[in-house]
C-alpha cells in the first residue's frame, strides 16, 4: 500500500467501475471506495424496473462489491433483499458477485401494480423484511447471516449487518441515482485487533459524510480519498475492475431442459415453434426449435 498523496500520477485516471481498499496505520481503520456506472447500467439495461426498484439495485450493487473482500476470499458472494408484508413491498432482489469482482443480479416484484417515483426503500421492503448475506466457498463450506431490515436504505442494513452479526463496527455510505444509471458507495471498519479505534471510525465516518455521489462522478477513486483523508495517513492499493457478467447459456438452458421428466418435455417438443427460456438476469432469450428439442429428448431417453 502506498500514501495517497503520492498517486498524483492517478488523481486523473479514469476509475469508473472499480474499487479501491485502503486503510489507516495510524487509526486502525481499513475501508473501500467504489463507483459503478456501466456496469449498472448493463445490470439494468434489459430490465424495465420501476425507478424506486433501480435505485434499490443501484445500492445492492454497490453494496455488494464493497463487501465482498471484506467478508471472505476466493468466494461467491450474495447479497439479497428478501421483501416483506407491504403494498409494494417486492418479493426479493439480488446480487451475486464472484472473488474476480464481476456481478449479476434481478429482483422479483408485482409487475402488474403501478409504482410511484415517491417510494421509497421501506416500501419496496415491506414490513418484516430482512438482509441476507450468503457465503459460497470454494471449499463448500457455505455460511450464511440474516438480519432484519430496519433502516431507511442499503447503508443502514450493512452496518446492522456488521455491527452485530460479525461484530464489526462499520460505517456504509451507499450512493444510487436511477436516473443516470450510477452507483458508488464507501466502506470504514475498524480493524478488529486494534484497540481504541472506535474514536478513529466517528473521526473518519464525519469525513467521510461530505462525500456524494456527483464527486465521484467526476473524479477518481484516489483523488476522492485524497480530499478527504489526505491528512490522515490514508493508504490504498491498486484499484480492481467491476463488471457485470451473466452466468447463463445454452449450455444451461439445455441442462434444465433434460432436467424435466420425459412426459414433460415431449409435450414441448410437440410445439412446431420450438421453444424459448429467457434469463431472469439478464434478460438474454435462447429459442430452442422443434427438431432441438426432439433431440434433446432422444437424449434423456437413451
Amino acid at each position: 500500500m502506498s500514501d495517497v498523496n503520492e498517486f498524483t500520477d492517478l488523481y486523473h485516471k479514469d476509475t469508473s467501475d472499480s474499487v479501491v481498499r485502503f486503510l489507516f496505520e495510524q487509526h486502525a481503520v481499513r475501508g473501500e471506495i467504489c463507483y459503478l456506472n456501466k456496469s449498472v447500467s448493463d445490470l439494468l439495461s434489459r430490465h424495465h424496473y420501476p425507478r424506486p426498484l433501480r435505485a434499490l439495485m443501484l445500492e445492492l450493487a454497490a453494496s455488494a462489491v464493497l463487501i465482498s473482500s471484506t467478508l471472505k476470499a476466493d468466494a461467491q458472494i450474495m447479497v439479497q433483499l428478501q421483501g416483506g408484508r407491504g403494498e409494494h413491498a417486492i418479493r426479493y432482489a439480488l446480487i451475486n458477485i464472484n472473488e474476480d469482482l464481476s456481478f449479476y443480479g434481478s429482483a422479483l416484484y408485482d409487475s402488474e401494480k403501478k409504482y410511484s417515483d415517491l417510494l421509497t426503500f421501506k416500501d419496496l421492503a415491506g414490513e418484516g423484511a430482512s438482509l441476507i448475506i450468503s457465503v459460497f466457498p470454494k471449499d463448500g463450506n457455505k455460511w450464511q447471516g440474516i438480519v432484519p431490515l430496519d433502516g431507511t436504505g442499503m447503508a443502514d442494513a450493512l452496518q446492522g449487518y456488521f455491527n452485530n452479526s460479525e461484530q464489526l463496527p462499520s460505517t456504509f455510505f451507499i450512493y444510487a441515482d436511477p436516473d443516470s444509471l450510477k452507483a458508488g458507495g464507501l466502506m470504514l471498519q475498524i480493524i478488529p485487533e486494534a484497540e481504541g479505534n472506535n474514536e478513529s471510525l466517528e473521526h473518519l465516518t464525519v469525513l467521510g459524510s461530505t462525500l456524494k455521489l456527483d464527486e465521484l462522478s467526476q473524479i477518481s477513486l484516489y483523488e476522492a480519498l485524497r480530499r478527504l483523508y489526505g491528512h490522515d495517513g490514508v493508504k490504498a492499493v491498486k484499484e480492481q475492475q467491476v463488471r457485470f457478467k451473466c452466468v447463463c447459456s445454452r449450455e444451461r438452458c439445455e441442462t434444465a431442459l433434460t432436467s424435466l421428466s420425459r412426459s414433460e418435455l415431449a409435450d414441448i417438443a410437440e410445439d412446431k415453434q420450438g421453444t424459448e427460456m429467457t434469463c431472469q438476469h439478464c434478460g438474454q432469450v435462447y429459442h430452442f426449435t422443434q427438431d432441438e428439442v426432439k433431440q434433446l429428448l432422444l437424449k434423456i431417453s437413451q
